[in-house]
């Protein structure tokens, strides 16, 4: 299953940062997925997997980079797990 995200809401928390959070779907056997964000900077990111009581940690691993407004977020899944949640503070 490719990485995907789903459900996303945005919502400023304050001066100019923001707060995006989803869903996500994927699978360990794939390849890195990613998602972009428009933001001059991303201050924290985490992406957990779900369990049957809901997220869990230890976060997925995620890699931030980015350039003229836009931070693209690649997700590794080195988990066995198939979804999860996201949280993305920017600005």
């Amino acid at each position: 299953m490719p990485f995907a995200t789903s459900n996303i809401k945005s919502a400023s928390i304050g001066g100019a940062l923001k707060l995006t959070v989803g869903d996500w779907t994927g699978s360990v056997a794939d390849a890195a997925g990613s998602m972009t964000v428009a933001a001059g900077k991303v201050y924290a990111a985490q992406f957990l997997p779900n369990t049957t009581t809901g997220p869990s940690l230890p976060s997925i691993q995620i890699s931030p980079s980015g350039t003229a407004g836009i931070v693209t977020i690649t997700v590794y899944n080195t988990m066995a797990v198939t979804a999860g949640t996201f949280s993305i503070i920017h600005a």
